[in-house]
């Protein structure tokens, strides 16, 4: 990990603003708000479980106007790339102030009035922020680095951390409050997966495609090498994957998408929203596909209002304790 670079001037005075957004939070929403905001005003740390599809960037908008204007540094630390340019995109739609993003290859300017950026671009900004926010904190590469984790918990005094799955040591350490959001923010469950346990799990893989033939499918793949062994098998219109060139081009094209079929690995596991997608998961015994995996994998499913419905579709040779667990988390959320 390089950490050779230059560092954010602390100079950097943030500006006031606000926020505007053409719907109103839910009640479950304003709920989850006030807590992250009320906590940040004394001065605490605090994190948000919320399911797949919770709406947890909008419920962060009170927590950074406050900062705003209160003239306090904020930041959005995201472990993936992918991510932080959508966030981006979307919060410079929503705030009336200057919005950057920065990551390996865009760090020209550091300091904004908000500021989205890599985990792996912490050590630019140590001491730097008076509330960071951490989305996704569950994810690789940030869970489970310690070196990554020592570096973004010296950038700030205050730490919102979000997450549909939340780690265990941030989950069993009782001096940070939490709130948990079991809704969707149109109200709608959480489709739960389905499993299909066969011996030839290409033969199912063609009938599924077969059925979903004039929908969005995505077909998750554990392996790079799988991906392509099958993508020369079945034909599919897309195939992505972390050595992929144009993520950045392809993923706005499946956003548009109407219908067609997606071969991906998990670089696609979270931050993706298609409205009326269908979830594939090929060999999902795989132990790469464990229960917070298969949970974010299968969130990809209903997340519009208008398409509420979907199929998430298990397929494997057995069920493993990861799918298993998957399902029984999906479901007791929609309890």
């Amino acid at each position: 990990m390089n950490f050779i670079g230059k560092g954010a001037n602390k100079r950097y005075s943030v500006k006031k603003g606000k926020y505007n957004l053409l719907y109103s939070l839910t009640d479950n929403q304003k709920e989850a708000s006030k807590f992250i905001l009320n906590n940040v005003r004394r001065g605490n740390s605090c994190a948000l479980n919320a399911v797949c599809g919770a709406g947890k960037t909008e419920i962060i908008y009170d927590t950074i106007e406050y900062s705003l204007n209160n003239k306090k540094k904020i930041g959005i630390a995201v472990p993936r790339k992918d991510v932080v340019i959508e966030l981006k995109e979307r919060i410079s739609k929503d705030f009336n102030v200057d919005v950057i993003s920065v990551y390996g290859e865009c760090h020209e300017v550091l300091e904004s009035d908000i500021i989205v950026f890599t985990t792996h671009q912490a050590f630019r900004y140590l001491n730097y922020f008076d509330i960071l926010i951490i989305d996704e904190v569950d994810a690789f590469p940030f869970n489970g680095n310690e070196v990554l984790q020592s570096i973004i918990h010296k950038c700030s005094k205050v730490f919102v951390y979000l997450s549909a799955t939340m780690p265990k040591y941030i989950e069993q350490n009782e001096l940070i409050p939490k709130f948990y959001l079991n809704k969707r923010y149109h109200g709608h469950e959480i489709p739960v997966p389905k499993v299909k346990v066969c011996l030839f799990p290409l033969l199912t893989l063609k009938k599924l495609l077969k059925k979903y033939k004039d929908k969005v499918v995505l077909v998750y793949f554990p392996t790079i090498k799988l991906q392509n062994i099958i993508a020369k098998k079945v034909k599919c219109d897309y195939l992505i994957n972390s050595l992929s060139e144009n993520r950045d081009k392809l993923l706005k094209v499946f956003k548009e998408l109407k219908r067609g079929v997606i071969f991906t690995t998990t670089v696609l596991e979270r931050g993706i929203t298609i409205k009326d997608a269908q979830v594939i998961v090929f060999n999902a015994e795989h132990s790469l596909f464990d229960k917070d995996t298969l949970i974010q994998i299968s969130g990809r499913v209903g997340r519009h209002k208008q398409f509420y419905k979907g199929d998430i579709v298990f397929v494997c040779k057995n069920k493993s304790k990861g799918i298993k667990r998957a399902i029984r988390i999906i479901k007791k959320s929609n309890e």
